[in-house]
Order: structure tokens, then sequence, then C-alpha cells
């Protein structure tokens, strides 16, 4: 939305009209919209006027049509769809209308459930219209900004990430985006399918008595008199599409269809999102998927289906699981498709399909079938929800730590759901239906408990194991000087692949002679940056020396050396910056590492209540600076440039002495 503000102006807007309309604001998720449009202001991609004045727009004329609504067809209203065919929603806004009367106008803006049913009942209880416009105006002027500052203080806390970790907002936010929606449309497909599975069943027998081909599948295993009926319909659509999804992958895999070429981009893309603190977690959603964890989950379950007298339950499980692992190696055997990264051997060395995200759909998958039946019709929905977002954290985790490609994963769930469905149909058609009696629970305590023995037994390799490869490169420390520099980056890479201040400095040698040289002199670390120290930028007369220095990234990696120091006493607030990043080069004789960085100026970014270090951009004017302080302390310093021209590259050199 940040490319085109005028765009977003009118989605805002649209979204805020939809969520004030009578019923279809149960639907649209405005408060998730208005949060990400705040976090959008705060990062300055929106402006925060023109986004405010189009929600409180929309949420006006969302309101006024649903009162207009009611104000028209009074009780008739309740004749039309969808209050005939939910008359509860009606009653929940009339009982809150009558207790709070005209406030309820204000106040039901902030309750979800009845928000966009009030309007209707003050139309249809005959609210006068004046009354009800200064009210709406007033409430909509207090609702946008109050959906849009919390948005706003999350992005204000990203906009400060985003110098320490941009990569790990990045995925944060794609996970709490996943998470959300995975919740949302599992949820809402129960409400939706809930209602006509009977009536869909109908149908789709009927159309199956006038294909033979149909009939012999759809016709044997959907029975109308029997209530399963419903479930096995909405399995048979599942191993539809699932059967489907698993040889289309084979056929692209086959074809070298755009699939293929999709999973290197894929996989460059996630890899730039890598950062220690991003991969720890995706280890952990990993590790929950490695075979420690998925044997002693399934042994448990099948101990307690044998002390429950389900036996025919845990065979269906058990030849699922059998098959499934069978048909993963067989197929990494005959296709032999390699890894992203080599990190394992024997048949796994091999990518495709991903174990890991067929074991835990057939395993997981039908452990949240089963504990569906424990609850009721109304929370049914939560343990396909929760099966859906540990099975989801799984499979990205892998395309995430760089060990399968998309269409390993991408066939590898539609394996899995292939397996959930069949077993489920054989369960719906053959067994009694009877409660699960506690599975889930008792299957969730013992991947809870080997989950956590496991990751932290692994810990160690598994961080060697998946930590990020990136091949070096050797090069002569006399090319390097001469020209060879010109391969490094030009630009720190921050978010999202932007190119941030320029790299000009490379340092060849020990990082840490050059910092124990330059403390010696007048250099020193800046104050590192916790909570604590944070409290410092909201002290107005703090010097810059005292005052914590926000890190930064380069292409995911955290910076190997920061340092300051201030070559005129008498302007305290001006300080020259070091940032050193490592790099994959390394300098021959002796496999020196190379490291890169920027030189810049530092002062103080005043803000409302805050004073941050914030570096400026002459850069030429530091890199002089620079080249005259290492000199001074007896180093190797020369500044080189690719051109003659103005503005063109400049880069500091420093050389250490093996």
């Amino acid at each position: 939305m940040g490319v085109h503000p005028y765009l977003a102006g009118l989605v805002v807007g649209l979204v805020a009209f939809g969520e004030s309309l009578a019923f279809v604001g149960l639907l649209v998720p405005g408060a998730f919209v208005m949060f990400g449009a705040g976090a959008l202001i705060a990062n300055g991609s929106l402006a925060f006027w023109p986004i405010a004045l189009s929600a409180v727009a929309g949420a006006i004329l969302g309101d006024g049509a649903s009162y207009w609504l009611g104000f028209r067809y009074r009780e008739h209203v309740r004749d039309l769809w969808p209050f005939a065919k939910h008359p509860g929603l009606l009653e929940r806004g009339e009982r809150f209308f009558f207790k709070h009367g005209g406030k309820s106008i204000v106040l039901g803006r902030f309750v979800g459930p009845v928000r966009p049913v009030i309007p209707v009942v003050a139309g249809m209880l005959g609210m006068p219209p004046l009354r009800f416009v200064l009210t709406n105006i007033l409430s909509a002027l207090g609702w946008a900004p109050g959906y849009l500052l919390p948005g706003m203080a999350f992005g204000a806390s990203l906009a400060l990430a985003g110098e320490v970790a941009g990569r790990l907002a990045a995925l944060l936010g794609i996970l709490l985006v996943a998470v959300w929606l995975i919740a949302w449309v599992v949820r809402l497909a129960f409400r939706f399918v809930q209602p006509h599975a009977a009536d869909w069943g109908s149908r789709c027998l009927a159309w199956a008595r006038g294909h033979r081909g149909a009939n012999l599948l759809i016709g044997d295993l959907i029975d109308p008199a029997a209530p399963a009926s419903r479930a096995v319909l909405l399995w048979i659509i599942l191993l539809i599409a699932a059967t489907w999804l698993f040889f289309g992958v084979i056929e692209d895999l086959v074809n070298q269809d755009p699939l293929v070429r999709a999973n290197e981009a894929i996989y460059q893309m996630l890899q730039t999102l890598r950062t220690p603190l991003g991969d720890r977690i995706m280890i952990v959603f990993s590790e929950l998927g490695d075979w420690p964890v998925t044997t002693a989950t399934t042994i448990v379950a099948l101990a307690w289906f044998v002390w429950r007298r389900a036996r025919r339950d845990a065979a269906y499980w058990l030849t699922a699981i059998g098959f499934a692992w069978l048909v993963v190696v067989t197929l990494k055997l005959l296709l032999q498709l390699p890894r992203p990264v080599a990190a394992y051997s024997g048949a796994n060395a091999f990518s495709f399909p991903s174990g890991h995200a067929t074991m835990s759909v057939v395993i997981y998958g039908y452990l949240a079938v089963l504990g569906a039946h424990d609850l009721s019709t109304r929370w049914r929905w939560l343990p396909y929800a929760g099966g859906a977002l540990l099975i989801a954290g799984i499979a990205f985790s892998r395309l995430y730590l760089g060990m399968h490609w998309l269409s390993d994963v991408a066939a590898g769930l539609g394996l899995g759901l292939a397996g959930v469905s069949v077993i489920a149909i054989a369960r719906e058609r053959h067994l009694k239906p009877y409660a699960a009696g506690g599975v889930l629970w008792v299957a969730l305590a013992a991947l809870l408990v080997s989950g956590v023995w496991h990751a932290g037994a692994s810990a160690a390799d598994d961080l060697q194991r998946y930590a990020v490869r990136v091949p070096t490169r050797a090069i002569a420390a006399s090319d390097w000087l001469h020209a060879g520099w010109q391969a490094l980056p030009a630009y720190r890479i921050d978010l999202g692949g932007e190119q941030e201040q320029p790299l000009n400095v490379q340092v060849g040698g020990s990082v840490d002679s050059l910092r124990e040289t330059l403390v010696h002199g007048a250099w020193r670390e800046p104050l590192p940056l916790d909570p604590r120290s944070a409290l410092r930028w909201l002290a107005p007369g703090l010097p810059l020396a005292e005052l914590p220095l926000i890190p930064r990234l380069h292409d995911g990696r955290a910076e190997a050396l920061a340092l300051t120091m201030t070559p005129e006493p008498s302007v305290p607030d001006t300080q020259l910056l070091l940032r050193l990043w490592p790099t994959s080069f390394r300098l021959e004789p002796g496999e020196r590492p190379v490291w890169i960085g920027t030189i810049t100026w530092l002062g103080i970014e005043r803000l409302p209540l805050l004073r941050l270090p914030q570096t400026r951009g002459d850069f030429r004017d530091a890199e002089a600076e620079l080249v005259k302080q290492l000199r001074a302390l007896g180093l190797e310093a020369a500044a080189r440039s690719a051109g003659q021209a103005e503005g063109g590259r400049t880069v500091v050199l420093v050389r250490i002495s093996p």
C-alpha cells in the first residue's frame, strides 16, 4: 500500500465502510487492515491525515447505510437475509441498544460482534436521524485513530527494529499474518461449510448417479441417511484436491514448469530474511517435525488408542504413517533430487518430497481430526486451526532454513493431506462415532515433552547444520588493493533488499587487531542498546557519547565492529562512526578475512520526546578523516576511487599486518 498512497486511502476507506456495513462487517478484517495501515504510517510509507480521514469517511458511510436500512424497512428487516436466517444477530444488537441507548453507537464501534448491527437496530427503533448523524460522526472520529494508533506504535517499534534486524521484523510480520490468516480461514470455512454440507451432499449424490464413474466413487461412500455423509463428502473433496496438488507438482518437475523455476527465487528470497533469532525460532519448528518428536508422539497416541480399545483407529493411523513414510523414501531414492544445501546422508540427502511436511500432516493432521470429536460444533474448528498452524510452521521452517525447495514442501503437504483424507473417510464409513477420549491432549503433552527434550539435546548440532552456508572467495592481496575491492558490495542491504549507506570501508585482516589499535587511540565502543539504556533517549541533556547506538545489519549479518570517536572535543555531538560486517572474501596468502563497512558522521536526531543517534550523509569528509586518523595510529590506509567522475565510488582500504 505504501507504493500507491491514493490506492491505500481507497482501500482503507472501503474496508472501514465494509466493516461498518450490516452483517458484512462480521466478515471484513477491518481491525487487521487498520493496524497494518498504522504500521505503514509509522515508517513513513503513508501519511496519517489522508488515511485517517479515509477511514473516518468509510466508517461514517458504512454506519449511515446500515442505519438507513433499519430506518427504511423497520421491522421488515427481520425478514431480510441474513437476519432471517440468523435472528440472533439482531437480538444481541437490540439488547445492547436498550442497555446503552444512544451511547451504543459509540460503544458499538469497539465491540466486534455487535458493531455492524447497532446502526441497523438504531434505525429500526426510530432513533432521530440528526441525533444519529452527530453520534455517528463523533464515534468515527474516535474509532479511526483508536485503530490506527496501535499499528503506529507497532510500526514505530519496527522502525527502530528495522535498523537492528529488518529481516527479523519482516519474518515476524510474515508469521503473524500467516497465523491470523490460517485461523481466520479455518474458522470462516467451518461457519460457511457446516450449514450447507447436507445440501451439497444431496446435490453431489444426485450428480454422481448420472455419471457412472463418479457414482462408483461417491455413490458408494455417501449414504444420504447417515449423518457422517457430510463429513465424508468434505474429505472426498480434500482427497481430490490433495491428489491433484501432489501429481501436479510431479508433472511440473518432469516438465520443468514455472514451479520449478520459482524454487530458486523462493529459496533466495527466504535466505535474505535469515537472522540469528529467526533461525532459532525456525529450528524449533523444524525440530517438532523431526523423527524423535513425531515417533514419541505417535507411540504415546497409539498406546492411548490401545488402552481405549480403539484398535481400528490405531491400525488406520499406523497404516497411513507407514505408507506415507514408504512413499517419501521411495520417491527420494527414485528421483534423487538434490537439496538446496547438503545436510543429510542416505535417502535423506535427497529433497523430494519433504518428509517433514508429509509426516507432520499425517500425524498432527489426524490428531486434529480426532480431537475435534471431543468438542462441540461451535469449537470444533480449534483443533483444525491449531493443527494447521503447527503443520504450516514446520513446512515453512524447512523452506526458511534452506533444507527444501518449494516443490518439495508442496508435494509433501499434498501427499500428507491425501493420507489423512483416506483414513478420515475410512473412519467415518467403518467406525461407530465415539469421543476420541482425550487422545489430542495426551498427544499434545507428548509433543511438548519430546519437543522440549529434543530441542535441548539437538540445539548445538542443529545450529551448525542449519547455519547459513556462505561460500568463501579467495583473492590475492595485491589484486584486492589494485582493483579487486570493486567486486565487493557497494551499498549496505537492509529490509527488503533496499540499498542504504554506501559501503565505503574495506579491511583486510583481523578485526580484533583493528579494534585493539583503535581503542588504544581515541576511539571507543558505543553504549550497547538494551531496554535500560534505551531510556537514555528520553533524557534531554545527555551528550551523544552517552546515548546507545542502534545496531544495523548488512545482508542479514550482524555488525562485527562498531566504534566511534570525536575528532573535535569542542563539538561533542558530532562523531565519526565506523561499522564493519563480515564478507565471504579471503586474502591470499594467509586466508585473511575481508571486512566491509561504513564510515560516516554521527549526530543527534531530535524527535518529539526522543533524541536518537543518527548517521549523516557527508561520507567523503568522513572518509578523509578516517584515513587521517588511521595513519596517525600507524595503520596502512588509503582511499581508492572507481572513477574520476564526481560522485563515483570511493572506498578506504585498510590492511592489517598478519
